[in-house]
């Protein structure tokens, strides 16, 4: 069942990928656009096309003459029909037992065929800028793209254009040859591998692109637009892949990607040639990857390990340094399917030696080595051609492995800017060849105090003055290293100083804080003269002087800078509030002015002290000290005495009262001079009922009872009264209430 659904399932994409009328041809997986140097000015033109066997390929493709124009920079030169080869072969994804029953042989397996045209050239005369264009035109229709391509919006009403150039202006040049047949079929959610295997005869340097698609115009080739992709696709992203598994190599082609949906996308690669560093040619390949979700079969997996020599980085790239004198590592096969598996390298460079064990064999390996030490710079690829006998879909895929030859790498380090003796230097490092990441290392005294990774050839960095070694490596067999001597120098950084003093404060010499003990101070008065030492500014009275100072510390000597002494006036503190007479028992309130803090003392002898006011009972003679506090910070203090204190005992009897509110006379009270220990006033209507009773001498009779008003009469007392002197008093009498 596993067999008969993923068959199923390819036929119908591949029958909607078939679904065209007699003017486009969108049986088309794909094709690629070359050019080969024969002699002179003479280029043969070759285009490729890989076509669907379970269309009307074998009728229309055999039949097809397909159409180049070629342009020198933007003028038309010529156009060229191109002659089909020979007839198509098959290059049909499916194990070898089954190759009989692909669509191309009348069976219901996908079938793929490949149809090569090509014809020769001559070219009018060497230019920079000589251009191939197929814009899809075969005569018998066009190669119009399938309405199932997901990635592209419109798909359906686009035609293939491909396009190679040509620089030829100081010598010929032939494309590279695409040694992989690309068969467009992948699994959903399964590790891919694709890579065209461009092999370039002329051993130019070749460099890799996605790019986009073109929508052919075949009245104007050289114009015509880019196809719309559908967000978020791009010709660089081409592909919908689960994140971070999406990768594409400039340096060798290798596409690695895990597909996350189900979809038909449209991939363009392009090669770039490069001769001296001068772009040289391009060619390009187009092909329409096709993701199924009912794969049966799990693709094998190339890993590299027990690299020797050189360090790999991204996708299978082995980077080593000139001079390395010996290079090895494994490639070693996953195949969870343990099918027979065959690797066959292709393009392996001159003097390196590949070895594959258990070759046809569910686990086969590779082993690469190579004496690298003549090698000079440059990107050396080689391919492992990885194919399995499964069935019914055979899985073949093509790995690029690059060797990386780069020059040692080189580190240039500067201290731009001067340490003022006191502060880190600031530090430049410029690298450069090598490969990347670099690694940067500052070392002092054998041991490493710094570590960097480097990917933009610049660093900035702090050390102070010293000696140190700077190493930059690509790898521990490819380092350099330079050393680098930070010294100390510039103007020794200082602020200027304000001192403050208060006034009347002993006469010392202004302080001044040092760099360091070794550190040498020198002193100038206003007028710039050199002094013998620190001077000893007068605080007699309140005022401003300016003295200056140079500091001088290690090599760096400082700008003169002002030192400014204030000299701050002391609070003149007051006490106010001072009554002439103290009654013994009296509680006296006290303040002081002139500050902003105040502290009052003996401490034990205060009742309150908030904000210089003090409250205190005075029973015998006494001092109080006031100390205050000025917004400078200077401090003055006062006291007051009190030595005579007054008995102040006596008692006074009022004989009528008038509570009528007029302010005068409303009430009634015992009047005392002096303070009392103890109080009694109880107060008798005619009939012996008690109106008033209270135990305070400040509390007054308003002539109320319960709140009501008394009548007017006559209404008697009792006082009984103790002075904290010691005498006593006890009086009866009346008291007139008028109304």
């Amino acid at each position: 069942m596993k067999y008969k659904c993923f068959v199923s399932g390819i036929l119908l994409v591949l029958l909607c990928l078939c679904s065209s009328n007699t003017v486009f041809a969108s049986h088309i997986y794909g094709g690629e656009l070359l050019y080969k140097h024969i002699s002179g000015n003479t280029y043969r033109l070759t285009l490729t096309l890989y076509g669907d066997c379970s269309s009307t390929v074998s009728n229309s493709l055999p039949t097809s003459v397909p159409k180049i124009y070629i342009y020198n920079n933007n003028l038309f030169f010529d156009s060229l029909n191109l002659n089909l080869d020979a007839p198509g072969l098959e290059v049909s994804p499916v194990c070898p037992k089954l190759l009989s029953s692909t669509a191309c042989n009348g069976g219901t397996l996908p079938g793929v065929k490949k149809f090569t045209y090509s014809n020769n050239v001559v070219l009018s005369t060497p230019s920079s800028n000589w251009r191939f264009i197929f814009s899809g035109e075969l005569r018998v229709s066009v190669a119009g793209r399938s309405n199932n391509i997901t990635n592209v919006l419109n798909s359906g009403s686009t035609i293939m254009q491909l396009q190679a150039s040509l620089n030829n202006a100081t010598a010929p040049n032939s494309s590279p040859n695409y040694t992989t047949i690309p068969t467009p079929f992948y699994c959903l959610l399964e590790d891919q591998q694709y890579n065209q295997g461009a092999i370039d005869s002329d051993g130019d340097s070749l460099s890799f692109s996605l790019v986009s698609a073109v929508n052919a115009s075949p009245a104007n080739p050289l114009y015509s637009p880019s196809v719309n992709y559908a967000a978020p696709f791009s010709g660089a992203f081409p592909l919908g892949t689960i994140p971070g598994q999406f990768t594409f190599s400039v340096l060798n082609g290798q596409l690695t990607f895990t597909p996350s949906g189900v979809q038909n996308a449209l991939i363009v690669n392009q090669v770039s040639e490069y001769r001296n560093g001068v772009l040289i040619g391009t060619s390009q390949r187009e092909m329409t990857f096709i993701v199924a979700d009912n794969c049966e079969g799990t693709p094998p997996a190339l890993n590299v390990a027990n690299v020797v020599g050189g360090a790999i980085t991204g996708k299978n790239i082995i980077n080593i340094c000139v001079g390395t004198s010996l290079l090895t590592f494994d490639v070693n096969l996953s195949n969870p399917d343990r099918d027979t598996t065959e690797i066959t390298p292709k393009n392996v460079p001159l003097g390196a030696n590949i070895s594959v064990v258990n070759n046809y064999s569910p686990s086969p390996s590779v082993r690469f080595s190579w004496n690298t030490d003549t090698l000079t710079t440059g990107i050396y690829t080689f391919f492992l051609d990885v194919k399995n006998d499964h069935c019914p879909i055979a899985n073949r895929q093509t790995v690029a492995y690059t060797i990386n030859v780069t020059p040692f790498p080189t580190v240039a380090a500067a201290q731009v800017s001067p340490t003022q003796c006191v502060y880190n230097a600031a530090v430049r490092y410029n690298l450069a060849l090598g490969y990347l990441p670099r690694t940067l290392s500052v070392v002092q005294g054998g041991t490493t105090i710094r570590t960097f990774l480097d990917s933009t050839g610049t660093l900035t960095d702090s050390l102070p003055a010293g000696d140190y070694t700077i190493i930059a490596s690509s790898h521990p067999t490819c380092q350099v290293s330079t050393p680098l001597t930070i010294t100390d120098g510039g103007v020794l950084p200082l602020s200027p100083v304000t001192v403050t003093y208060c006034k009347g404060d002993p006469k010392l010499p202004i302080p001044v804080t040092k760099r360091a003990p070794e550190s040498e101070i020198f002193w100038y008065d206003a007028s710039n003269n050199l002094l013998a030492s620190a001077p000893f500014p007068g605080t007699e009275t309140a005022g401003t002087s300016t003295w200056y100072i140079q500091e001088r510390y290690k090599v760096c000597t400082s700008d003169k800078v002002p030192v400014t002494v204030i000299v701050n006036p002391l609070p003149q503190t007051v006490i106010v509030n001072n009554p002439d007479t103290i009654c013994l028992g009296d509680t006296i309130y006290l303040q002081a002015t002139g500050g902003v803090e105040y502290t009052w003392s003996p401490t034990d002898r205060i009742l309150s002290d908030k904000e210089g006011r003090l409250f205190t009972r005075l029973m015998s003679p006494s001092t109080f000290s006031v100390r205050a506090v000025n917004e400078f910070g200077c401090v003055d203090s006062t006291a007051i005495t009190y030595s005579k204190i007054e008995p102040c005992c006596q008692y006074s009897y009022p004989n009528a009262f008038t509570p009528n509110g007029d302010g005068k006379n409303d009430a009634f009270k015992v009047i005392t001079y002096g303070n009392s220990w103890s109080y009694k006033l109880a107060i008798y209507n005619r009939w012996g009922q008690l109106v008033f009773l209270s135990y305070d001498p400040a509390k007054y009779w308003d002539g109320t009872q319960y709140g009501r008003p008394c009548d007017a009469g006559t209404y008697f007392y009792f006082f009984s009264g103790r002075c904290v002197t010691g005498g006593t008093d006890e009086h009866q009498g009346d008291v007139t209430l008028i109304r």
